[in-house]
């Protein structure tokens, strides 16, 4: 009942090759010294949850650097865009459309990244995708591409937005290439119940990092409040979308995060919901006709009335110490009830 999302976690350390005032890659050579190295991906080693680890090489930093504008940047993420959408096309897909609610609640983690040279789906403040996706404001449902090009001696200037471009777009390839069982990024793309995209790109001193937030939007929900006391209650409301069927919803809880310093959030690799023993609430359609097992315990369903145009409202109880909770709305095509998946999901402080 209880869908987990696989945690996506995106590798690339793509470090560049000064040799004899000529630039090496892939056999191209004397490129001129106003070029951008080229990125060096020469001996890749694929390791569980979708870790790429690339030969790295830690060389100087290009002669020549440009400093772009926000504009300039944002202009690059439409692109980005359109990448995905064309690798969707090809792949017999839907496109997604543009979610500027999830690119924003991005942009930080992002920044953080080229700031202090890192790459993690959690942030230095210890958060994940969804926390930072619901502090955003987001409402739907929220999975995660990371990707960077770092030096991490520092010292990195700038590009040119054809530079910028170029990076981001060897990214797109890299995940849309990956091989299963290492293809998370790629899965994520080719995801057919995604219906939007944010796509957030920053550049600091150790290099350049983007995130693709993908959401899945099947239910217009109304905001919940972003924290409350252990043992509340939060009113959850929301209007399933024609031709989908409320399937459940859940309430599971994780420990508070904690700050995480550089080095632990390079040893990071997937992230997840909490797991399933975290349980603590689920209700659906005759939902007070089931109940779960987690652990000892006995967890009785609630149920919940969906009226004739797809709208509900329920309270959920939340977890009675302080945590982080986890409140999914799980939905299905009605043609095809096997199909469950999220189409919302608020992560609450519980303190």
């Amino acid at each position: 009942m209880f869908k987990k999302i696989a945690g996506i976690f995106f590798l690339l350390l793509l470090i560049f090759l000064f040799w004899n005032n000529e630039f090496l890659w892939t056999g191209l050579k004397n490129l001129t010294q106003a070029q951008l190295f080229r990125q060096l991906i020469d001996s890749q080693e694929l390791l569980p949850n979708d870790k790429v680890i690339p030969k790295v090489i830690n060389q100087p930093l290009p002669s020549e650097a440009k400093k772009l504008s926000s504009e300039d940047i944002r202009k690059v993420e439409r692109v980005v865009l359109d990448l995905i959408n064309q690798d969707r096309q090809k792949n017999g897909l839907s496109p997604v459309v543009w979610d500027e609610t999830a690119a924003n609640a991005a942009r930080q983690h992002v920044q953080e990244e080229t700031d202090y040279g890192y790459i993690s789906h959690w942030g230095m403040d210890g958060s994940k995708p969804q926390l930072r996706y619901t502090r955003g404001g987001g409402l739907d449902a929220v999975s995660e591409n990371e990707s960077v090009t770092l030096w991490l001696q520092g010292g990195f200037a700038g590009v040119s937005v054809s530079e910028l471009q170029k990076i981001v777009s060897e990214h797109e390839t890299a995940m849309l290439n990956e091989q299963p069982p290492n293809d998370g990024h790629r899965k994520n793309i080719l995801d057919v119940h995604h219906t939007g995209v944010g796509v957030a790109i920053a550049i600091g001193k150790y290099g350049i990092a983007m995130a693709q937030e993908f959401t899945n939007h099947y239910v217009v929900m109304e905001p919940v409040p972003l924290s409350a006391s252990p043992g509340s209650q939060i009113k959850l409301s929301g209007r399933i979308l024609p031709g989908y069927q409320l399937t459940g919803i859940y309430a599971v809880w994780e420990k508070t995060p904690a700050p995480m310093t550089r080095e632990e959030l390079m040893q990071t690799e997937s992230y997840s919901d909490p797991p399933f023993d975290n349980l603590h609430f689920f209700a659906g359609p005759n939902g007070d006709r089931y109940y779960m097992t987690i652990g000892s315990q006995k967890i009785f369903g609630q149920n919940v009335k969906v009226d004739g145009a797809g709208n509900f409202s329920l309270a959920v109880p939340l977890i009675n110490k302080q945590a982080l909770d986890y409140i999914s709305v799980e939905v299905a095509p009605k043609n095809n009830l096997n199909d469950k998946f999220y189409a919302a999901q608020f992560v609450l402080s519980v303190k």
